[in-house]
């Protein structure tokens, strides 16, 4: 999590905020819910929802359907939910981009304001990874070798203007390096193409850089949060290496349209809050490098405030656009 809140202060609040209960007078829901996904299927975001989809189902009573609607960064998402009334029937998954879709695409025909933040509901620390055969094995290392070869390293991510690139950047930015970004379609392909050589660092997903550094395939130089992660406990932070503005995490979160109705809002974020801090799902987002938060409506938007200030000056300075 970007921002000043630190991952034990999110879960310790999640996990003692009251649940809301359900209005007496309000019989929703009475058909099944969507949930459109704003990334295609078998990603940790997809993943995520397909897995607390059946918990919310039972809580709700009907059926919670995930419907991938990728594109466009997560405005082809955000554009058929507010195509949708503000009825609850409809809600959005979000991750990091919803805090920064706003300073990478001019001439949005929506903003922030159209959506109603329901909960964030898990947080994916990020690991700064280069393939072992490269050579450093410190941060202070790899620093050193970049600067030595200006412009001539390179670094991948999953998009442009992701979680993982403005990581990237950020460590551009506050250690003085001339890397080039490179974008790809997936995450395999940034695997593949670091382990061959062709770039030699990425920004990458505890989830995802896992089984990678379990096999020693990859080096983690680096936590990119605020605090070391458990299935890692060797590898230091970047605030104790002294480059405490380098965060990135992918955190994905629930919304809905802005105007639907107060009880509605709060039934969906408890069903939701409750689905994901089921122990079993607790423990089966570990293993995945996933660390369950299960916020309030106020501590998501809040959250999102924190990501839009802590990712705007990188953004600025490295000219990141995606139109």
């Amino acid at each position: 999590m970007s921002g000043t809140t630190t991952r034990r202060g999110l879960l310790a609040a999640g996990l003692a905020a009251p649940l809301v209960a359900q209005a007496a007078d309000e019989p929703w829901p009475t058909r099944p819910v969507r949930v459109l996904m704003p990334f295609g299927a078998g990603g940790s975001m997809d993943i995520v929802a397909r897995a607390l989809a059946p918990g919310v189902s039972a809580l709700l009573g009907q059926p919670v359907v995930v419907e991938n609607r990728s594109g466009g960064t997560g405005t082809v998402a955000m554009g058929a939910l507010l195509a949708a009334p503000a009825d609850g029937y409809s809600v959005m998954f979000t991750g990091s981009s919803i805090a920064t879709i706003w300073m990478l695409m001019r001439g949005l025909p929506f903003t922030l304001d159209a959506f109603a933040p329901l909960s964030l509901l898990t947080i994916g620390p990020t690991v700064i990874c280069v393939p072992r055969q490269l050579g450093p094995t410190t941060l202070a290392e790899f620093i050193a070798a970049a600067r030595a070869r200006p412009g001539q390293w390179s670094f991948g991510s999953s998009g442009i203007g992701t979680s993982v690139h403005l990581g990237g950047e950020l460590l551009k930015m506050a250690a003085g390096l001339d890397m080039t970004h490179v974008p790809y379609r997936s995450t395999p392909q940034i695997m593949s193409d670091m382990l061959e050589g062709r770039i030699q660092m990425s920004v990458l997903g505890e989830t995802d850089a896992r089984p990678f550094l379990q096999t020693g395939q990859l080096r983690g130089l680096a936590v990119a949060f605020p605090e070391r992660l458990p299935g890692f406990p060797d590898i230091p932070t970047t605030a104790e290496l002294g480059y405490p503005a380098v965060r990135a995490s992918n955190n994905f979160g629930l919304m809905a349209r802005a105007g639907t109705p107060a009880a509605v809002q709060a039934r969906l974020t408890e069903a939701w809050r409750a689905a994901v801090r089921q122990p079993e799902v607790v423990r089966r987002f570990a293993e995945l490098g996933l660390i369950v938060v299960g916020s309030s409506a106020e501590e998501f938007g809040r959250a999102v405030r924190e990501d839009m200030a802590h990712y705007r000056e990188v953004i600025r300075v490295a000219e990141v656009r995606l139109d």
